[in-house]
This record gives C-alpha cells, sequence and structure tokens, in this order.
C-alpha cells in the first residue's frame, strides 16, 4: 500500500466519520428543535388557557358588579317610588277641605283620648283650622258619651305637619300623620310594592 493510498483510505475513513459525526449533528438538532417547538405549543396553550380564564373571570365579574347596579338603581327607584307615593299620601290628607280635615283630626282625637281632660297639641300648619271652638265641639260629644268634657287646645305649637300630640300630665299620644304614615308604611309595604311592581 502506498503513501497515497493510505492517505486517500484517512481521507475516506475521516469523511465517513464526519458524515457521521454531521449526520448524529443535525439529527441532535432536530430533536431539540422538536422539543423546542412541543415545549413552545405547551408554554402557548398554558398561556392561552390562563388568557382565556382571566378573560373569564374578568368577564364574570363585570357582568356581576352590572347586575348589582341595575339591582341597586332599581331598588333606589322604587324607594323613591314608594317615598312618593306615601309623600303624596301625607299632602293629599293635608290637602283636604277644612271640613274634611276637621272631621279627620276629630276622628282621631275621639279614637285616642281615654278621660277627657287631656290637652290637644296641633302643628303650626293647623292653627287656622284648629280652633278652640272646634275642641269645645268635641267636648259637647264627648259629654255626651260620660266623658270628661275637658279637653283643651295647647297654645304652643309643635313640629308636626299634621295631626295631633295627646297630652295627659307628662304623657304624650303622638297621633301626628308622619307616625300614623309610617306606622301604615310599616304595615302594608310589602302590599304595596306588590301593587306597584307586579
Amino acid at each position: 500500500m502506498t503513501i497515497k493510498d493510505i492517505s486517500e483510505k484517512i481521507i475516506s475513513d475521516a469523511k465517513i466519520q464526519a458524515d457521521k459525526i454531521i449526520a448524529k449533528a443535525e439529527d441532535n438538532a432536530n430533536n431539540i428543535k422538536n422539543k423546542g417547538r412541543k415545549e413552545a405549543d405547551n408554554i402557548k396553550k398554558t398561556i392561552l388557557y390562563k388568557i382565556n380564564q382571566d378573560a373569564s373571570l374578568k368577564k364574570s365579574k363585570i357582568l356581576t358588579e352590572a347586575n348589582l347596579g341595575v339591582k341597586k338603581t332599581i331598588l333606589s327607584e322604587k324607594q323613591k317610588i314608594m317615598e312618593d307615593v306615601f309623600g303624596n299620601a301625607l299632602e293629599s290628607i293635608l290637602k283636604l277641605s277644612n271640613k274634611e280635615y276637621q272631621n279627620f283630626i276629630k276622628k282621631l282625637i275621639l279614637d285616642n283620648i281615654e278621660k277627657g281632660d287631656e290637652t290637644i297639641f296641633i302643628g303650626d300648619s293647623d292653627k287656622n283650622r284648629i280652633s278652640k271652638d272646634f275642641i269645645e265641639d268635641i267636648n259637647k260629644e264627648i259629654e255626651a258619651k260620660g266623658k270628661k268634657d275637658e279637653l283643651k287646645l295647647s297654645n304652643s305649637y309643635l313640629t308636626i305637619k299634621g295631626g295631633i300630640i295627646i297630652g295627659s300630665g307628662a304623657i304624650r299620644k303622638n297621633v301626628s300623620l308622619e307616625l300614623l304614615l309610617k306606622n301604615v308604611r310599616e304595615e302594608s309595604e310589602t302590599q304595596v310594592s306588590k301593587i306597584l311592581f307586579n
């Protein structure tokens, strides 16, 4: 074997070895690329899943807050309507004619006095509608029923919109329109709400 043959054999063996190394390196590179792609796909899927989860949570939160806002607005409007209904009831009583209002006050007095010697307190707005003569007429009526005829109209006025306060010594019985309507509201608000909103 000549030096040339030996040299060619070494070059040929080296080339085969190099081809094997290159093939193996390419194979490794392809495996690394495929592994990288799989990892990238997994990361992408994880990120997309997290984004979808976050978006879903945010959407749910926004919808919940919007629904709560709507419910609060509706509740607020219902409360305003109820205030208007009971406010209008107070105004309609205050706008009764003098005769109708006096009949109303007379009934309140007769239903709430005990002995017939109480003091009747009224609001400043009723001083032209409820007079001492009016109370004297009620005294005549209760005398006929066997009670004392000593009801008195107070000279001092209270801060009530209408109705009366009945005083007997240190005891006062509140029969003001404000309290009457408050009691009616507490008793009938559910029923009124059903009529208005169903």
